[in-house]
C-alpha cells in the first residue's frame, strides 16, 4: 500500500530525441521510455502479424469502456499479448504516447489476472508522427521467462481455485464477497517492504501486501466468482495530513467497487484488516459503503468516472449485523 503514487515528470531530449515519464495508476510506479526509432537502444519487437479486436464487457471492464474506439484496439491488443507471455510486441494500432498510457493504465486497472506485468514498460516510436511502433513491458522476476511464468500461473491458480471453492458454496453475491473479504484480512499481513505487492500475487501466494495487491487480489478473486468488481485508485482524504496504514507518504491508496444487483458500493479490504487487528477482532467499517459514508477516500484518474456509489442494501450492518462504522474510527500519524 505504500506502492508510490509518482508525479508526471518530462525529461524531454531533442538531441536524443527520447524522453522518460514517471506516471502513476493507483499505488504504482510506471516508467516510460521511448527508443531510437532504429532500435538500436535495445532489442527489436517480436513481430506481430496478426490481430483481432476483443470487445470486453463495458459492465465487467469499466475502464475498457471509457476508451476511444481506437483506444479499445490498444487495450485489446495489449491484453493479448500480456495474456500469452509476450513482453514485446509490434503496435499494429496508431496511437501516440499520451494515449498507450491511457491505455496501459485501463489494461491493468481491469485486469488483475495478468499479475506477472510489473510496473515498467518502454517503447518506440515514428518521429515523424508519433505513433507508437513497438512495445516492450518488464515482467516480476518469479515470471521473467516462460518456463518461469508457467510455474507462477500453476501456483497462483491453485491457491485462487481453492479460495473460490470455498467462496462458491455461499448463495448469494454478498455472502461470496464476504467470504473473499474474510480470506484475504485473515491470511494477509500488511507490509510495505512485501515484494510484488502491486499485484494480486503478493497476497493469493505469498500473503503479504499493501493496498493495491490487497485490491486486486479481492478484485480478481470476485471475477472469478462471477461478481462485478471494480479496481479504484484514489487518496485519502480529510485526515488533515495524517498519514495512516493504507496510505503512503502522498495519500495514495487503492480500493474496490462492488456491483450487487443493480447499485454500487465502495469497499476497502486493507483497511477493514487494519481496523480490525487495531480492534482485536473482525470488524467491518469499510465494507459496501457509499461515496457519502466512505469517510477519507476520494477517486482520482480515471476512476473518478467510476459509478457512483449511492445503495445501503448491502452495507455489512443491513446484512449480517452490528460492527463498528467507519465514522466511529479514530485515526492517529502512521508510525
Amino acid at each position: 500500500m505504500r506502492g508510490k503514487l509518482a508525479k508526471l515528470i518530462s525529461l524531454i531530449m531533442a538531441a536524443a530525441l527520447c524522453f522518460s515519464l514517471a506516471g502513476c495508476m493507483g499505488d504504482s510506479d510506471f516508467s516510460f521510455s521511448a527508443t531510437d526509432p532504429s532500435g538500436s537502444a535495445g532489442s527489436p519487437a517480436v513481430p506481430y502479424t496478426s490481430y483481432v479486436r476483443t470487445d470486453y464487457d463495458t459492465d465487467k471492464y469499466p475502464y475498457f469502456a471509457m476508451l476511444t474506439e481506437t483506444e479499445k484496439n490498444a487495450y485489446s491488443l495489449i491484453c493479448e499479448n500480456l495474456t500469452k507471455g509476450n513482453k514485446e510486441f509490434e503496435c499494429v494500432v496508431s496511437i501516440n504516447a499520451d494515449q498507450l498510457t491511457t491505455v496501459i493504465d485501463s489494461v491493468l486497472n481491469d485486469h488483475p489476472e495478468l499479475f506477472w506485468v510489473d510496473n515498467t514498460y518502454g517503447y518506440s516510436y515514428e518521429p515523424a508522427t508519433g505513433d507508437i511502433k513497438d512495445i516492450t513491458f518488464d515482467f516480476f522476476d518469479f515470471a521473467d521467462t516462460p518456463e518461469k511464468l508457467a510455474s507462477a500461473k500453476t501456483a497462483f491458480n491453485s491457491a485462487a481455485d481453492l479460495i473460490i471453492a470455498q467462496a462458491m458454496t455461499n448463495q448469494r453475491a454478498v455472502e461470496k464477497e464476504l467470504y473473499i473479504h474474510d480470506y484475504i484480512c485473515q491470511n494477509t499481513d500488511y507490509d510495505t517492504n512485501a515484494p510484488y505487492n502491486q499485484s494480486a500475487y503478493s497476497v493469493i501466494v505469498l500473503h503479504e501486501s499493501v493496498c493495491a495487491g490487497y485490491a486486486k487480489a479481492f478484485q480478481y478473486l470476485a471475477q472469478r466468482c462471477g461478481l462485478t468488481c471494480y479496481y479504484v485508485t484514489g487518496r485519502t482524504d480529510g485526515l488533515g495530513g495524517k498519514l495512516v496504514s493504507g496510505s503512503n507518504e502522498d495519500g495514495s491508496h487503492s480500493w474496490c467497487m462492488m456491483k450487487i444487483d443493480a447499485d454500487y458500493y465502495n469497499v476497502d479490504c486493507l483497511w477493514d484488516d487494519t481496523a480490525s487487528d487495531t480492534y482485536g477482532s473482525p470488524i467491518y467499517p469499510f465494507f459496501n459503503l457509499t461515496d457519502e459514508l466512505f469517510i477519507y477516500h476520494a477517486r482520482i484518474n480515471m476512476a473518478v468516472s467510476l459509478p457512483k456509489c449511492t445503495a445501503t442494501e448491502f452495507k455489512y450492518s443491513n446484512q449480517f449485523g452490528p460492527t463498528v462504522e467507519a465514522s466511529s474510527i479514530t485515526f492517529s500519524d502512521a508510525a
